[in-house]
């Protein structure tokens, strides 16, 4: 049973040998391409992969490296506002007391030309007052003044007239230890108990509301003299803040630091504060390089000590697990001081395990907590960051890299199709070339076929009717034999290659000179014997002609020695 072909194979082989090679090699082509191409896509789903691990890390490193040089940044500059106003009451301490020691080297009498009486009810003059002052009342830059005249013993004893005198010497240095913006500073107080010294910087005119202020009953005071007796001896400078309070001259919520002032028997004579406004120092501290942030100073119970908030005096003390103010639980308060470790931030947490996450209900967004201590006072400063900036970020992160593997991959991919067109047109060319030759022998084969046929002498079709059916089957025979000839014709057959392959057949005889010389003579007296017979029978020309017969005769019959061809 004759066995059949496959599909591709039996119309393959019908197609020409050119166009053959040319899907042959174009198919590996398509191999070979697709095999690039594969490579370049298995290569960009890995690299998508890893560096999006990669890129995972970066930004957990990156995110922890910002945070902590914002927290350093803004830590840095809450030490200097401390350390700055602290020396300010520190010098102020030790002016006073050499101040004083010169006062009572001279005699006590008070020149009214350096009393500042502004502070109290009578007015600031324009020369020196600050249209635009501090709630309802007027100040001036030009005084650190006392204000209650009336507190005054008749006469004056002789430590109201020191404080009088103290004040007319360090009046002056008010300026020098108050620097406002610079250290964020609001008023400068100093209060002396038995000299009734109560200075102010910027001078105050606070009016009638002069004789209803008594400095021990307020808080700054009373905070200092908590500090005093938490010390004892109190040999060492020590200022410390007070909780968010009322302020007096602001009429706004802030704080104070506050110093005592001692005697040389370290007895509590006195002390002086320096008030802060919370919100503007951290209105002017937030940065929004980075988003939407918070920053908060809470003391080691949660008390809010500086904040953006606006709050009044009914809602202090205000705690940091207040969440209808600040969006955060005494839960979240235990998490920020790290006695809780449960995260609150699924989507963040799943980028980062580096920082701190906590869902803030107030801001109803994930925030990211930041925190620096200041163990000095017992405070911990608190940054809150939207951790919808940092998703942003890594989003924008992940889309710009996954964008450049796409366009590097399609450039591959663009670049192949190219390649493989290229590859494609050179095949076609280089074919066209390679075989043109050979269809020109075989063009020219057809043709010489075709003039063969045309030369057939063609039998008529009234012959074929008159022949019988013996003469028609010859003509068919012969036209049989005739085709497969033709067939045989161009194609080289078996036994005709076996025939190129033989061999020329060669024989080499040995010569010697003897047996030269020996045939020679031989043929020499073998030729006179018929040259001798020949010459009467024959003519000239019938001579030479039966001499070289006899002389090949003679060299094929008798001369074996000699080489033969």
């Amino acid at each position: 049973m004759k066995q059949q072909k496959p599909f591709a194979t039996k119309y393959i082989g019908q197609l020409k040998l050119r166009t053959q090679l040319v899907i042959i090699v174009s198919i590996q082509v398509l191999i070979i391409v697709s095999y690039v191409l594969a490579l370049n896509l298995i290569h960009h789903s890995l690299l998508i992969n890893y560096l999006s691990d990669v890129s995972d890390q970066l930004f957990e490193e990156n995110s922890k490296h910002i945070l902590n040089n914002m927290m350093e940044e803004y830590q840095y500059h809450y030490n200097q506002v401390f350390n700055l106003n602290g020396n300010a009451l520190v010098s102020f301490h030790r002016l006073y007391h050499t101040s004083k020691n010169q006062v009572l080297l001279h005699p006590l009498d008070i020149n009214p030309l350096y009393q500042m009486k502004y502070g109290g009810t009578t007015k600031i003059p324009d020369p020196l007052r600050i249209i635009k002052g501090y709630g309802n009342f007027d100040i001036s830059y030009s005084f650190m003044c006392y204000s209650n005249l009336s507190s005054y013993n008749q006469p004056k004893t002789i430590e109201e007239t020191v404080g009088i005198k103290l004040q007319e010497q360090i009046q002056a240095a008010g300026q020098i230890f108050y620097q406002g913006n610079l250290i964020n500073q609001s008023f400068l107080y100093s209060y002396i108990i038995k000299e009734k010294i109560n200075s102010i910087y910027p001078c105050l005119n606070r009016d009638k509301a002069i004789y209803q202020y008594v400095a021990e009953k307020r808080d700054w005071f009373i905070e200092l003299k908590k500090n005093y007796e938490s010390k004892s001896p109190y040999d060492h400078y020590n200022y410390t803040f007070t909780k968010p309070y009322l302020l007096y001259t602001d009429k706004k919520i802030g704080l104070s630091m506050t110093l005592p002032i001692v005697d040389k028997d370290l007895k509590l004579i006195g002390g002086l504060a320096s008030n802060f406004l919370g919100s503007q120092i951290v209105e002017m501290l937030k940065v929004n390089s980075f988003g939407f942030q918070m920053i908060y100073l809470v003391s080691d119970k949660g008390v809010m000590i500086m904040h953006p908030y606006k709050v009044t005096v009914e809602q202090l003390p205000l705690y940091i697990y207040n969440e209808s103010i600040t969006g955060f639980n005494l839960t979240d308060w235990e998490y920020i001081q790290n006695l809780n470790n449960d995260s609150s931030c699924p989507k963040f947490d799943q980028i980062s395990s580096l920082l701190k996450c906590r869902f803030n209900s107030y801001y109803n967004q994930e925030m990211i907590i930041g925190t620096r201590d200041f163990p000095q006072f017992k405070m911990k400063l608190i940054m809150l960051l939207s951790s919808q900036e940092y998703l942003k970020f890594y989003d924008d992160f992940q889309s710009t890299l996954e964008q450049k593997l796409h366009e590097t991959t399609s450039n591959y991919i663009i670049w192949l199709f190219v390649v493989f067109v290229i590859l494609c047109f050179m095949i076609i060319v280089v074919t066209q070339i390679l075989f043109n030759p050979i269809e020109n022998i075989k063009q020219q084969a057809i043709h010489l076929i075709n003039q063969q046929r045309k030369k057939r002498q063609q039998i008529s079709q009234f012959a074929e009717v008159l022949m019988s059916d013996e003469i028609q089957s010859l003509v068919q025979a012969y036209q049989i034999v005739i085709n497969k000839l033709e067939s045989l014709s161009l194609t080289k057959t078996s036994l005709c290659k076996q025939i190129e392959d033989i061999p020329y057949p060669t024989k080499q005889i040995s010569i010697t000179q003897s047996d030269i010389k020996q045939n020679i003579q031989f043929n020499r007296q073998f030729q006179n014997i018929k040259f001798e017979n020949l010459k009467d029978l024959c003519t000239d020309s019938q001579y030479e002609k039966a001499g070289i017969s006899i002389i090949r005769n003679v060299l094929k019959q008798k001369n074996n020695k000699f080489l033969l061809y």
